[in-house]
């Protein structure tokens, strides 16, 4: 067994490493992210000799082991007493069990801010920089029509949604919004560094990466960056004086484009935003009557393409949502239903799901919160809420109560307004138990939940 020590620094740079590698991960892919998952699972299960469990926040591993465990527990039964598609269920429950690896990851990252192990600068480095160089790529691509790597805009697309180098994957806004804040706030690892260079530092990446995300049209990201900058501006009075003024112009600048209906937009971002603003408002005003149960919008009839004639018949009278995602949710809230306490297990969504009106069943339910009350229930999701406001208690406790410099208050930042922008009730989102959610989620809740250990890593501000 390899003692664990700070003058080990081979072990602590390797391990460090391989954490400041995920933002690459993301990029290459879920295969990239598993494989450097399972490296520093391997590599940490040896090195602290097993001994992964951490010491303090005990309340929480056993909330968060609670948790898991309750997920590969109704996956197995719901596998077990199953009547649709059993193959499913038995392959959901394999995939219950390799889930455990994002308990280890947070376990890893949470011993590691106990023992002043971890060093986030690697972390930072590595996503400031890959940020930048996905912003700039997709504002070459917006001005050229292609990228930087070669990739050309899809004629599909027309002009509204780049990509950069993620080709046909539209997922640029989405990597921007959980990776540019270290960008931004990268300005923390500079030494000697005047209040007026770190207002021109802020707004100049606050705009390069607002002005990217906006032409990737990826528009949930979009809300999310500004929503977190609006979280910043109210818990960090330091730096209000540009952050407030930042929301304040965000503000006089949209509601002139709303007041006219969006008209002053170029054309294809007229179309997107527009859209997108109308079926949020109906997805607000219109989530009640699908609470209770609205017989204008509900209809018990199971759709098939055998009954489509008989299917339209029956509805004719009904009133159907104009957002496919009201439908999305509609089907989770649906498919809740059958399973309110317990839950169905992993993955269950499209397997319970019955196609209806104004119900469609997608792969996901496009919001964490009810994927996770499909799937684990009410009980389930209790634990939930529990983990993440624990972990949000311990991160403000933390930053209000300690004499910490901002420079030491702006390391944690990027970790805590991601986590709040995740937790955001209100959101489509993609599957929460993914690959590609999971990860990046329990990593950065270990770093907020182990806020208070942030002074053992102040040593590492220096580059």
């Amino acid at each position: 067994m390899v003692t664990i020590e700070k003058k080990n620094s081979t072990f602590l740079f390797f391990l460090n490493i391989l954490i400041a590698l995920y933002p690459l991960a993301y990029i290459l892919g879920n295969l990239a992210i598993n494989l450097l998952t399972a490296i520093i699972i391997i590599f940490a299960l040896y090195a602290f000799g097993g001994k992964i469990l951490p010491s303090e926040n005990k309340n929480l591993s056993i909330l968060l082991i609670c948790f898991f465990s309750y997920l590969i527990i109704i996956t197995f039964f719901s596998y077990w007493f199953s009547e649709k598609e059993p193959e499913n269920f038995l392959n959901n429950f394999l995939k219950s069990l390799l889930y455990l690896r994002y308990l280890f990851l947070f376990f890893i990252v949470s011993i590691m801010m106990e023992k002043g192990f971890l060093n986030l600068k690697y972390f930072f480095i590595s996503a400031a920089s890959l940020s930048l160089i996905l912003g700039i790529d997709l504002i070459v691509q917006y001005n050229l029509g292609v990228d930087l790597f070669g990739y050309v805009q899809p004629e599909n697309l027309g002009n509204r949604r780049y990509s950069g180098f993620f080709g046909d994957e539209l997922i640029a806004g989405a990597y921007l919004y959980r990776f540019s804040f270290f960008a931004i706030f990268f300005f923390c690892f500079k030494k000697f560094i005047s209040r007026n260079q770190i207002y021109f530092f802020f707004i100049m990446t606050f705009i390069f990466f607002l002005f990217s995300i906006l032409i990737s049209g990826n528009r949930m990201p979009l809300m999310l960056f500004i929503f977190s900058i609006f979280v910043f501006s109210i818990i960090e009075k330091k730096l209000r004086i540009i952050s407030i003024p930042v929301i304040i112009l965000i503000i006089l600048f949209s509601v002139p484009i709303v007041k006219t209906d969006f008209k002053i937009l170029p054309g294809e971002y007229k179309n997107s935003i527009s859209s997108f603003y109308n079926k949020s408002s109906e997805i607000i005003l219109r989530s009640k009557d699908i609470v209770t149960n609205n017989p204008l919008y509900q209809h018990g009839m199971i759709y098939t393409d055998d009954k489509k004639e008989e299917f339209k018949e029956a509805t004719k009278n009904k009133i159907e949502f104009k957002s496919g995602h009201l439908k999305i949710f509609n089907a989770g809230i649906t498919t809740w239903k059958q399973n309110k306490m317990l839950g169905g297990g992993l993955r269950s969504f499209r397997i319970n799901c019955d196609f209806k009106f104004n119900v469609y069943c997608a792969q996901h339910s496009h919001n964490y919160y009810i994927e996770i009350l499909i799937n684990t229930g009410v009980i389930g999701l209790l634990l939930f809420l529990a983990v993440g406001l624990i972990s949000l208690k311990n991160f403000l406790n933390f930053y209000f109560s300690h004499n910490l410099t901002l420079i030491q208050r702006c390391l944690l930042i990027p970790f805590f307004l991601v986590i709040i922008s995740e937790l955001m009730p209100i959101r489509s989102a993609g599957n929460f138990f993914s690959t590609f959610n999971s990860t990046i989620f329990f990593i950065f809740l270990a770093i907020v939940a182990n806020a208070k250990r942030a002074n053992a890593i102040k040593s590492n501000l220096k580059l």
